[in-house]
């Protein structure tokens, strides 16, 4: 766990570190922002996607257009934080080919915390914004009653939401020590899978309902969450306790990713230059 465990006399140099990614991040701000602007380009056309289809056939699987609103609104609130968080991974496995991430290993800092704060995304306060404004366009559409356990059960799911993401693209960083490339993995664990949460998970097959739930617990960002807020009946899932679990099922995957990361870089063998 030491690759996840950040001591108390390192937070500064962590903290620096972000700083000089969003510095360089900045330098060029026309392309920072026009990337940003691509990105919501990008995700409004996929909105645009789902709202066709919504006005074609108004629910579904019985979910109305205000319900696949909050759905998408917890799932790019947790992808976003995720990917302000873990966007320094996606590139990992070129560390491990040209043998830069020996340099890494020789100072005195967690490799992966390193790997976390050296690289600062753009995308994601782009996912960020979505996410606030899918959120108020579900409660226009549709309000929920906030009061503070409300609240708190919220801050909770974009949490544990975000944890999962967080520890996909972790665990799947991990692999390229073993792989050397990772790039296949990447594409289908980090951005096709997501495609699945764009709707209500129960409209899929049980097969695929099962790994999202038991295997590759993305159903807990949002679909499961989502019951609760949204006040479904939650007697046809695997079990109704699932609503609740989205934090706790973010920290188990981190645990997990942590374990794969420091079991990963204890067989690392350097591929040289």
């Amino acid at each position: 766990m030491k690759g996840l465990l950040l001591e108390i006399k390192d937070y500064r140099i962590y903290l620096r570190m972000i700083r000089a990614s969003i510095q360089a991040r900045m330098e060029y701000r026309g392309s920072f922002f026009m990337y940003i602007f691509t990105v919501l380009g990008f995700y409004g056309a996929q909105i645009a996607v789902i709202g066709v289809m919504l006005a074609r056939f108004k629910k579904i699987g019985g979910w109305s257009t205000a319900d696949i609103a909050f759905l998408y609104s917890l799932l790019v609130m947790s992808q976003g934080i995720a990917s302000m968080t873990c966007s320094g991974l996606m590139e990992f496995s070129q560390f491990i080919r040209d043998g830069s991430f020996d340099r890494l290993l020789l100072r005195p800092l967690s490799t992966l915390m390193q790997m976390l704060t050296m690289r600062f995304e753009p995308a994601g306060v782009a996912h960020f914004i979505l996410g606030i404004a899918a959120f108020f366009a579900a409660q226009a559409l549709s309000p929920i009653d906030w009061g503070p356990v409300t609240v708190l059960m919220y801050v909770g799911a974009v949490l544990g939401g975000s944890a999962i993401l967080a520890s996909v693209r972790i665990m799947v960083a991990a692999a390229a020590f073993f792989t050397v490339t990772n790039a296949g993995l990447q594409h289908l664990a980090v951005f096709s899978a997501r495609e699945f949460l764009l709707y209500p998970v129960d409209i899929y097959s049980r097969p695929i309902r099962f790994i999202l739930t038991f295997f590759f617990p993305l159903a807990f960002i949002n679909f499961y969450p989502a019951h609760y807020f949204l006040n479904k009946d939650s007697s046809a899932l695997f079990h109704p306790a699932f609503i609740y679990l989205t934090l706790p099922i973010g920290i188990l995957m981190l645990a997990l990713a942590g374990f794969s990361w420091a079991f990963a870089v204890r067989h690392y063998s350097s591929t040289g230059n």
